[in-house]
């Protein structure tokens, strides 16, 4: 199995994830419904399987340079499961080419975005 992203809790409620790759479409396509992709379940099983009732999860998008509409579908099967725990998401480090994509597909509305790790980690300690 191919990893994709690396985990951490900073604080004992805040987990971040890192994406690995690029691009990571080859593990966003590889099944036809979100949930069963292996992103998902890679996240799923690293990230929000750890994540407590009203934590944060930080997204560090850092090293992405493909940002395709079914990664946002991710973000927001993502952002549907962690709010059932009453907790939140919160991305950073979008490289221009990213952000650019983020944005037109309303990702600022629904997640609110920090430049640096840091200070998304700051803010979620808060």
């Amino acid at each position: 199995m191919t990893t994709n992203l690396i985990c951490e809790s900073p604080a004992d409620h805040i987990r971040v994830a890192r994406f690995l790759r690029p691009d990571v479409r080859p593990a966003l396509y590889d099944h036809g419904d979100i949930s069963e992709t292996s992103l998902y379940k890679e996240l799923r099983a690293e990230a929000l399987g750890g994540l407590p009732e009203n934590g944060t999860l930080i997204l560090n998008f850092g090293l992405i340079d493909w940002f395709p509409t079914i990664f946002y579908s991710l973000l927001l099967k993502t952002l549907e499961e962690v709010r059932a725990k009453h907790a939140r998401v919160v991305v950073c480090c979008l490289p221009p080419n990213v952000k650019d994509g983020f944005e037109l597909m309303g990702g600022a509305r629904s997640f609110p975005v920090y430049s640096t790790e840091a200070k998304a980690i700051s803010e979620a300690k808060k």
